[in-house]
């Protein structure tokens, strides 16, 4: 027997070694079983198919835009999906693409209000293995309300601004003044011209929140016009002339943008015409999603110019009128005596406006119209003019045509003694805001932008005919976008 084997070991080293070996057993057991367990998530989460993990859209711009864009962020690469068996709840046009792990669904047309959406897309399939998945995302879309001016100076008393959510709910004066010419909101913001006793104008700035109009500083004695804002981008702008001083005017029939951003301090831009000088003016308007504008000249010269980045103007030739944009789109219209154009804004493209004729009676009158989508379908107001005994008895009617020409109404006021003075689209062509007033009504007395006396305005959903609200007051903002 060895003399080592006699010698009494040392307390607790057998043990020590033991717990030691014991420890680092389990300890490479666990790690073991955590490494199966990352391996059979990450395999069962491969086997499972795509899932969503994130998802973006824009909803405030859904409403007055075509081509928004809902992005997908899916768990792996998608090497496929069932595009055809994309669903929209309600039913809206998407086109679908592809790019690794993010797929981008584009609505072909703008959005209705205040709708609860549901998207699902089927057919997704990983780049791994060909397990199909469908994805689901739900948003909902911002409501809007409606602005409208109500003139009662004639009656003693000042006029007033309101607006009213459409989906419910009081209407609320957000700016009065003696005269009110006209006014335009962007967001928090409320803009007004009003009239002086002398007839020339002031420009007003309420934040709605806070209710304090400030006076935007204009050339004292200034006239105004054409006051608008854009849809998508703080701006706006309008049309102003100021008085001859020793026979010069500082401002001619000028289009003035006005910066109404955060850090853009109410800063006016001024839009020069096609020969680089100041622009005079006879009409214009935002192009949707832009920062540009398009202008006509009292030449009746059209172009495109960016307010922003104040690049040379794009010449679009001479036209007679222009009659505005197909809703959400930057598809111009404009009319000629002989035929109308089509401007795609987006690409320099254009072609001819060929519009299906309604067959209406020989005793009925066609008024303005207004384009609803890319294709032909367009709203017309109709005036009938028909003698009964000893007096002429008038008529009107709101109407659909559709691209084979078939007539379809939309609105009728529901006096037989009333008659549509104007009727204005939504930016999203889902509303048509109608303002309305009795035959025997005056024409109010307002040099620049009149109206007529006792108006109300009607808002229809025009794929139905549905009556959405009525309010008191005309010159609905959606005239002017």
């Amino acid at each position: 027997m060895s003399s080592d084997e006699l010698l009494p070991a040392e307390p607790g080293a057998g043990s020590g070694a033991r717990g030691t070996s014991a420890f680092a057993r389990r300890l490479a057991g666990s790690i073991a079983v955590l490494a199966l367990a990352v391996g059979w998530l990450a395999f069962a989460n491969i086997a499972q198919g795509p899932r969503l993990n994130d998802a973006q859209l824009d909803v405030q711009r859904t409403t007055v835009l075509a081509g928004q864009k809902l992005t997908l962020e899916v768990n792996q690469s998608v090497a496929s999906l069932d595009e055809a068996g994309i669903v929209i709840e309600p039913e809206a046009a998407v086109t679908a693409e592809i790019d690794d792990r993010t797929i981008t669904l584009t609505f072909d047309a703008p959005l209705a209000h205040a709708t609860d959406y549901t998207v699902r897309v089927p057919g997704v399939v990983g780049a791994v293995q060909p397990t199909p998945a469908t994805l689901e995302y739900e948003f909902t879309t911002p409501g809007t309300d409606l602005y409208t001016l109500i003139r009662r100076s004639d009656r003693g008393e000042p006029d007033v601004v309101q607006r009213k959510p459409l989906d419910g709910g009081e209407p609320e004066t957000v700016f009065e003044a003696p005269r009110i010419q006209e006014f335009a909101h962007s967001g928090d913001l409320l803009l007004a011209v009003t009239i002086e006793d002398d007839g020339s104008n002031l420009l007003f700035v309420t934040d709605m929140r806070q209710g304090e109009p400030q006076q935007f500083g204009i050339p004292r004695g200034a006239s105004i016009r054409d006051l608008a804002v854009s849809t998508t981008n703080p701006l706006a702008a309008l049309v102003l002339s100021s008085p001859e001083i020793d026979g010069v005017r500082d401002f001619d029939r000028e289009l003035i943008a006005i910066d109404l951003s955060t850090n853009g301090g109410m800063e006016l831009l001024p839009v020069l015409g096609l020969d680089g000088e100041k622009s005079h003016v006879s009409s214009w308007m935002f192009v949707p999603g832009t920062t540009s504008v398009v202008v006509q000249d009292f030449e009746q010269s059209v172009f495109v110019v960016d307010v922003i980045a104040k690049q040379q103007p794009s010449p679009l030739g001479v036209h007679t009128e222009l009659r505005g944009f197909v809703p959400g789109t930057t598809q111009l219209i404009v009319a000629d005596p002989d035929r109308g154009v089509r401007f795609d804004l987006a690409d320099g493209s254009s072609t001819t406006l060929e519009l299906a004729s309604a067959d209406i009676a020989d005793h009925v009158y066609p008024g303005p119209i207004t384009m609803l989508d890319g294709r032909s379908r367009y709203l017309i107001s109709l005036v009938a003019a028909t003698v009964e005994g000893d007096r002429n008895v008038r008529s009107s009617v709101l109407a659909e045509v559709d691209d084979d020409g078939e007539l379809r109404e939309v609105f009728a006021p529901a006096d037989e003694a009333s008659l549509i003075r104007e009727y204005c689209v939504s930016p999203n062509a889902q509303f048509v805001a109608v303002a309305q007033s009795p035959q025997a009504g005056t024409v109010d007395g307002y040099r620049e932008n009149p109206g007529f006396t006792e108006m109300m305005t009607t808002v229809v959903e025009i794929a139905t005919g549905r009556t959405v609200m009525s309010a008191v007051g005309g010159f609905s903002e959606w005239c002017s976008d």
